[in-house]
């Protein structure tokens, strides 16, 4: 149909074929293939191509096949999913390395926030990637090969459940990373927030870019928390269930 075979923007007299793929035309002249035009996703407010993440995927040395579909989390929120099968004879990435790897190249709305690591790729009977037959993504595909550390101190106690509350995770250790568990901006609004009610601290939200795991972040609240009991010790008992200190 004239749909599909459309006129041609080059000097020649023909029509050509949109065959519903997306590329970009690298300086080389190269054509890059990044994926179908009709897998795009909408994230957070934010369009995204999958085969453009699949392709930055599939430049790891540690990667082999990998797909990126949006899935639903246990919050009902829309996510973005990498599945990948990993290169034979090669020692399996951390989910850590995977996302520094991406960040190099994309924007960080573009970054899977869980990463599934299968042995094979489940296949149509005519060979492609069956999408519906991927697994939902589990709390251990974001947790695969970092071993948790428990929290120790009674802050760090406290940030690790409202981490497990706002991230709607099992437990969380010491060096989980907010970002790494699936946590985005508007959640660390949510997490910032919790914080006030249930600790009565108030701690700026950049300071969870700046320390995204619990033993870094607790830090910044136990600070908070010393702050607050120095302020409240100067104030009226009338004023002191009020007293909030941000640091």
């Amino acid at each position: 149909t004239a749909e599909r075979f459309v006129e041609s923007p080059f000097p020649v007299n023909a029509r050509l074929y949109r065959t519903g793929d997306r590329a970009r035309w690298l300086p080389d002249g190269t054509v890059e293939c990044l994926g179908r035009v009709d897998h795009q996703v909408k994230i957070r407010g934010f369009r995204i191509e999958p085969g453009e993440v699949e392709a930055a995927l599939a430049r790891h040395p540690a990667v082999g096949q990998c797909v990126v579909v949006a899935r639903d989390d246990a919050r009902g929120e829309k996510i973005l999913a990498a599945y990948l099968e990993p290169q034979p004879n090669t020692a399996l990435p951390t989910v850590s390395e995977l996302r520094a790897h991406l960040a190099s190249d994309l924007p960080a709305y573009m970054v899977p926030s869980a990463f599934v690591f299968l042995d094979k790729l489940p296949l149509t009977p005519n060979g492609k990637i069956d999408r519906e037959a991927l697994p939902a993504p589990t709390y251990d595909d974001v947790q695969l090969a970092q071993p948790s550390i428990a929290p120790r101190t009674e802050t760090e106690k406290a940030v690790a459940a409202i981490w497990s509350e706002v991230l709607k995770v099992g437990s969380v250790g010491l060096d989980d990373n907010f970002f790494d568990l699936g946590g985005h901006s508007l959640l660390a609004t949510q997490l910032i927030s919790r914080l006030r009610v249930q600790l009565a601290v108030e701690v700026s939200l950049l300071r969870l870019f700046e320390a995204p795991t619990v033993a870094g972040f607790a830090q910044y609240v136990e600070a908070a928390r010393w702050a607050s009991l120095e302020s409240t010790s100067s104030m009226t008992a009338l004023d002191a269930d009020r007293a909030v200190v941000e640091i």
